[in-house]
């Protein structure tokens, strides 16, 4: 179960894992897209599937860090509905500016944002998905309105950047760079400390002034809670090894995404960690849902 549409970014993820690891199952591995909530809809249908390991699901860091930090209601719980089988992976978020923003640059977009407070808009995921809190701290972070427009899911808010429909979106690297590169949207800095080697001149926000800043997305695979431990384990064994494969390591680095293969309980940990420095943002920053 991949909770979001097709060909957003942990859709893409899904499908270069889904291949491989039915190789390496012995059987196909079929990807459902249920889209909706910001990733929950889907989330909450993993939950309830029967723990025979036979269904799996999709989380990231939007349903099984975040779904709760703004107070919404949830029809499971992130961490004791789930039993982890492995992360998969992690990726920066860019900031993208759609054709019709005239912004050559960060320092450019910037200064507009400045002066023309309210003028411009973004899109995200959802309310309180990823997309949607690393946004709300770059405006707090540098004192700028932009309106929030959500979206039931990334693809549908990408297509419309790119059609100039909206004019700002936060997305992760692995479904931004392509998009970048075909020069249908303008990069103009990205998460994390380093720069992206498919994207070398575009800085990362340590260069242009925002230290610190939050904005990686984790994949990982989770099962229903009460799978037994050695499905569990078969699950894990057989994904590291997909995830050591020099041609996903190749195919996923080249869109910016890092594979990081370890035991289930590096998932739950780096779940837990994430959930705790995402809270502290927002209790700090007091982003809300609206």
């Amino acid at each position: 179960v991949v909770p979001c549409p097709r060909d957003g970014s942990n859709d893409v993820v899904a499908r270069l894992v889904a291949e491989p690891l039915g190789q390496a199952l012995g059987q196909p591995v079929v990807i459902e897209n249920r889209a909706g909530a910001g990733g929950t809809i889907g989330a909450d249908a993993g939950a309830k599937a029967a723990p025979d390991g036979y269904t799996l699901t999709l989380g990231s860091t939007s349903s099984h860090s975040l779904p709760t930090l703004l107070g919404q209601r949830i029809g499971y719980s992130p961490t004791t509905s789930f039993a982890p089988v492995g992360l998969i992976g992690r990726t920066p978020t860019v900031l993208l500016a759609s054709p019709r923003v005239a912004a050559g640059s960060y320092a450019e977009l910037l200064a507009r944002l400045r002066t023309q407070p309210g003028r411009l808009n973004y899109g995200s995921s959802g309310n309180g998905t990823l997309n949607h809190l690393v946004m709300e701290t770059f405006k707090a972070q540098t004192g700028t309105f932009i309106v929030h427009i959500p979206y039931r899911g990334t693809g549908q808010a990408m297509a419309d950047l790119m059609a100039g429909q909206i004019d700002l979106m936060f997305d992760a690297a692995i479904t931004a760079v392509p998009q970048v590169k075909a020069g249908k949207l303008q990069g103009l800095a990205v998460s994390g400390g380093r720069r992206l080697p498919e994207l070398p001149t575009m800085p990362t926000f340590d260069e242009v002034g925002l230290k610190d800043f939050q904005g990686n997305l984790w994949i990982g695979l989770l099962a229903p809670a009460g799978t037994p431990p050695a499905v569990l384990q078969r699950l894990n064994d057989e994904l590291q090894a997909v995830l050591k494969k020099p041609e996903v390591r190749t195919r996923m680095g080249a869109l910016g995404f890092e594979p990081l293969p370890g035991p289930p309980a590096a998932l739950s940990s780096h779940m837990q960690a994430v959930q705790d420095a995402w809270a502290r943002v927002v209790r700090e920053r007091r982003i809300t849902a609206d």
